[in-house]
């Protein structure tokens, strides 16, 4: 059997049965399995943005100091064995389709013992992820949350080491609710009684729905803002540096990921192993070392200089307004903005846009289509980008905006691809390849 082509049978987000809040099937599911989720040491994270990037440096950190590491996140950018990682390195495709095979026999179970009830692409996946770092005897499982928290698949863990909320704001409103409060209820969801929680959300209303909620369970709130005087980077689009003050004492550390945003997701890494340094201790070299090191692509990701190529998986206003103002650090040094632009349907494009409105009289937006059956429709997307009265070319496909952006590109100019993973995947693979390679002219 081959395990994609079941994976990808199975309702996902955005079709009907492909979001299905609630975890009494993920719980069935397990049972089924055995339960690999019981005795795992799990660091859990939720958050609206930044929760991957932050997973990504605390993995790294403890893989540097020496422990057996599992990572889980989505969605993956170039194969779907990379939301599944032991020690850096994605999952092996060959032990995949032996646990996937398992797993289909407990989805089987699942409908016919519970009303043809059929589990989701996240709930499988996420199984398989559990039954995988079990069979690898990880030390330390770090799982990032699907979509929102309380009714996640991945909030079948018990007793966490710690849970991490990396910030809140408005996004997949639908599903979530739509004021702050309501979706910071439901990332707070992944609160244990008697746990211990990490946070780096900085809005007063969200803020003081997670701290009811860990008092309600009698945990303990740990907040990153209390924790240090300053939380800064000195980093621009070449490099970055993270640097925390406290008690009038500042440490630096060397960051391999760009953005001015990665200072706070690094910062609640240095933290995490902080809280965790008596049960599973590391040095500061393995601090510093770890978050020197992380490879987490389509995140403020470099594919060339002169002119520089970035690709950034931006997707929400909260996160267009980062990576504005990562550009904003280093706009001097560009003479013109070419950006590659697409999203998909539910997005709030003029919240995403407003934060680019400085940027006007140098910015060139390069609109497509992206290839999600949720892709928003290039009419629409033209409407709104010329309703803001931004210079922009269509195009019929990404490839073709990636393509052009670079024609018409100088040494001294930026070209930035954001709007979706959809959106820097298919604009990404064409700088990789068609441009750089050769494309056509390649023997």
């Amino acid at each position: 059997m081959d395990p994609f082509n079941y994976i990808n049978s199975l309702s996902f987000f955005g079709k009907k049965g492909g979001y299905m809040p609630g975890l009494a099937r993920i719980k069935k599911l397990l049972s089924y399995l055995g339960n690999p989720e019981e005795n795992l040491n799990v660091i859990h994270l939720a958050g609206t943005n930044g929760k991957g990037s932050t997973a990504a440096f605390i993995e790294s950190i403890y893989r540097k100091a020496g422990y057996k590491t599992a990572l889980y996140t989505s969605p993956h950018f170039y194969h779907f064995n990379e939301r599944i990682k032991v020690n850096g390195r994605a999952a092996s495709t060959y032990e995949l389709k032996e646990i996937i095979v398992e797993i289909k026999s407990a989805v089987d179970k699942l409908k016919a013992e519970n009303k043809h009830e059929e589990a989701s692409f996240f709930e499988v996946v996420t199984a398989a992820a559990l039954l995988y770092f079990k069979r690898h005897q990880a030390e330390i499982v770090i799982l990032e949350t699907g979509l929102g928290g309380r009714l996640d698949a991945t909030n079948i863990i018990k007793k966490p080491l710690l849970s991490i909320i990396t910030n809140i704001d408005l996004e997949h409103t639908k599903i979530l609710g739509n004021t702050v409060e309501e979706i910071s209820a439901e990332k707070a969801g992944i609160i244990k009684d008697k746990s211990k929680i990490l946070t780096a959300v900085k809005d007063r209303k969200a803020l003081q729905v997670i701290e009811d909620k860990t008092a309600e369970v009698s945990s303990e709130l740990i907040k990153i803002d209390v924790e240090y005087d300053k939380i800064s980077s000195s980093g621009s689009l070449d490099n970055n540096q993270l640097i925390l003050f406290k008690n009038g004492i500042s440490k630096k550390y060397e960051l391999s990921l760009l953005g001015i945003y990665q200072a706070r997701n690094a910062a609640l890494a240095v933290k995490t192993a902080d809280i965790l340094n008596e049960k599973f201790p590391v040095s500061e070299k393995n601090i510093k070392d770890g978050l020197a090191s992380v490879f987490w692509p389509g995140r403020m990701q470099k594919i060339k200089e002169n002119p520089l190529i970035i690709i950034d998986a931006a997707h929400n206003p909260s996160a267009f307004k980062e990576l504005a103002d990562s550009i904003r650090a280093s706009e001097k040094e560009f003479d013109k903005i070419h950006f590659i632009f697409s999203v998909l349907n539910d997005k709030n494009i003029e919240e995403m846009l407003i934060n680019f409105l400085s940027f006007k009289k140098k910015l060139e937006f390069y609109l497509a289509e992206n290839s999600s059956f949720r892709t928003i429709k290039l009419d629409m997307l033209e409407n709104k980008v010329k309703g803001m009265g931004f210079d922009y070319n269509s195009f019929d496909n990404l490839s073709e905006a990636a393509e052009s952006s670079y024609a018409n590109s100088k040494k001294k100019d930026l070209i930035i691809a954001a709007g979706s993973f959809y959106t820097i995947f298919e604009s990404g693979i064409n700088f990789m390849t068609k441009i750089f390679r050769g494309g056509r002219n390649e023997k």
